[in-house]
């Protein structure tokens, strides 16, 4: 006998909020929290006044005089307008569909994740096209051959005033970055320094952690390719990042300059960590369980020159490398 279908309860679904909660971000792979760090509000829009880029290049004074007048350098704060927007996701599930899932509840959190997902599916895209657009891609440095790790450590010091070095890309474009012959010689070279010649296939969490390692970088941020796409798949953001703003946002960025953030609209009384509204309700018309999430949330790009676009060369060779008593050297 067929089981029978769960028909869902028209209502307010406050219960299944927490499975899109904020906790779950990083569990579910999403890259825009690491770059725009949520930033809880009580309001659809405001301004806020935050730190400007530090670290000038500018000098003082020498053997100034009696009586003549200390010069100074003016620190001007940037004034940054923010606007949240509504996302919304609609997750359907039939009835001949139904038998899969075991219970009601089982059923209940299927739908809610899927409109979930398609939320936050729709804020991951609009944060990686604040990041990679095609004024930066056209501005962008080539990682020639043979240099690109001198190339990025460049671009990462000239950014070091927004935050610690960063590379953001696709998943795609991680997959050819990791075979540039140069990239893939100092690979092999970690694993066989570790006898982890396996982790280099299998295990891409150690690959980023050794990648980030070996070339002075705190972290690598990736884009899923099937979320936002292919179009810049041939291409290497590196970014200055504040990774402490993803516990104080505000605080953070009143006091260092900060990339972004993302306003999160939280109603007065709501728990912080739960942004989305979930509805549920039965089509008769459609005979299936119908699930609806909401929020409101937007990124914010604060300080554009906290970016730097690089692209890859159109071809790569063999990186050169020489013997000298028994040791593997790459010349550089």
């Amino acid at each position: 006998m067929a089981k029978r279908f769960f028909r869902v309860e028209t209502a307010d679904r406050p219960d299944l909020a927490a499975i899109g909660s904020i906790s779950q971000l990083d569990v579910k792979g999403y890259a825009f929290p690491k770059i725009f760090p949520l930033m809880p509000v009580t309001e659809h829009s405001g301004m806020i006044t935050v730190a400007p880029a530090g670290l000038t290049a500018s000098k003082g004074t020498k053997g100034r005089a009696n009586g003549t007048a200390l010069s100074g350098s003016t620190i001007t704060p940037v004034d940054v307008d923010w606007a949240v927007y509504r996302y919304e996701g609609r997750g359907k599930l039939y009835e001949n569909d139904g038998a899969a899932y075991a219970s009601a509840e089982a059923a209940d959190n299927a739908g809610a994740e899927e409109a979930q997902r398609l939320a936050w599916n729709k804020v991951e895209d609009g944060a990686f096209a604040k990041v990679f657009n095609a004024t930066r891609y056209a501005a962008a440095s080539t990682l020639t051959n043979h240099s690109v790790v001198k190339i990025l450590q460049q671009k990462a010091k000239s950014l070091r005033k927004y935050g610690k070095p960063t590379l953001v890309m696709t998943t795609n474009a991680w997959l050819d970055f990791c075979e540039i012959p140069e990239i893939r010689y100092r690979l092999e070279k970690l694993a066989g320094a570790g006898n982890d010649t396996g982790f280099i296939m299998t295990d891409i969490e150690k690959v980023r952690a050794a990648v980030s390692t070996f070339m002075g970088f705190n972290d690598v941020v990736l884009f899923d390719s099937e979320i936002v796409g292919t179009s810049y798949d041939d291409c290497v953001a590196v970014m200055g990042l504040r990774p402490e703003a993803k516990d104080n946002a505000v605080n953070v960025a009143k006091s260092k300059a900060t990339y972004g953030w993302t306003p999160v609209y939280i109603p007065e009384g709501a728990p912080a960590d739960k942004p989305f509204d979930m509805r549920s309700w039965y089509d008769d018309d459609n005979k299936c369980n119908v699930y609806d999430a909401e929020a409101y949330l937007e990124p914010i790009e604060a300080l554009s020159g906290a970016v730097a676009m690089c692209k890859f060369d159109s071809a790569y060779t063999e990186y050169p490398t020489t013997v000298v008593n028994n040791e593997i050297n790459t010349g550089t």
